[in-house]
């Protein structure tokens, strides 16, 4: 995947996102952040909300990001659960894989930060939007 692409993408995510009054902060993780990907690399999004397993449960969320617009088409997806955390794993072609992780806004609590937020803020992470702040308080924190 090009710059160019993870831009596009980016951006069909957060206008989704921002579109959702539940969806309160989104962020950029991994490879992309760091500067390092490879041409295989996924693009990892963080998104949170109160609501997050509900979009765990019924994933037509998905049709309504415009990949169209981006010059992408949904090809398939699957689910998979980190502990407090769910990855949406979304496959588009031409061939992207893209990884929509969703947490409750605790995610980000920093009183105290919890060791995988942590771990997750010092590898690579870029707040796309942030309506309450909360995010820039977990890069505070760990900074």
């Amino acid at each position: 995947m090009k710059i160019a692409h993870v831009n596009a993408l980016t951006a069909a995510v957060a206008n989704w996102a921002i579109e959702r009054n539940d969806i309160r902060a989104m962020a950029m993780l991994g490879s992309w952040v760091r500067g390092n990907p490879r041409p295989d690399s996924d693009l990892d999004l963080l998104l949170l909300s109160e609501l997050a397993p509900d979009y765990q449960r019924c994933n037509t969320w998905l049709t309504a990001i415009d990949f169209q617009n981006a010059g992408f088409r949904l090809h398939s997806n699957e689910s998979a659960v980190y502990g407090v955390v769910w990855s949406q794993h979304v496959h588009l072609l031409p061939a992207a894989d893209l990884e929509l992780t969703f947490a409750q806004c605790l995610w980000a609590h920093t009183d105290p930060v919890d060791a995988g937020s942590r771990v997750v803020v010092e590898d690579a992470f870029r707040i796309i939007f942030d309506r309450d702040g909360i995010l820039a308080k977990l890069v505070d924190a760990v900074m």
